[in-house]
């Protein structure tokens, strides 16, 4: 299962070896122990990927994806999950995804490299 928390600051992706229903359970769970309202939608969702590491993979570890160039040095992949936040409305929260394992331990790598990527290319 792939999580990508979204906060004031920006997006952060993990990979989860739990099953979707299991973290979905757990989250109701934690929620309504805690007294505290919880929105769940479905809603697809876009994680950012460096256009130079697209164009140096020549898009052959993407073709599973779907990919959109956003501007001359970002690419978005979308996915399709569910959207976890106590207002309907919120900026932030929560998206968890379960895709293939092997798909997702490959978003998870090249969304890395992409912020290493930037890192890098900030500090020239």
């Amino acid at each position: 299962m792939l999580k990508v928390t979204y906060t004031e600051t920006g997006l952060h992706l993990e990979y989860s070896p739990e099953p979707l229903s299991q973290v979905l359970s757990d989250r109701v769970y934690t929620y309504a122990r805690a007294q505290r309202p919880m929105t769940m939608q479905p809603i697809t969702a876009n994680i950012p990927l460096s256009a130079v590491l697209i164009q140096a993979l020549a898009w052959t570890q993407l073709q599973d994806f779907e990919l959109t160039r956003c501007d001359r040095d970002w690419f978005e992949v979308t996915l399709s999950g569910l959207w976890l936040t106590e207002e309907p409305e919120a900026e932030h929260g929560i998206f968890v995804t379960e895709l293939d394992l092997r798909l997702e331990q490959r978003l998870l790598s090249l969304w890395q490299w992409s912020h290493q990527c930037q890192a890098q290319k900030l500090r020239v």
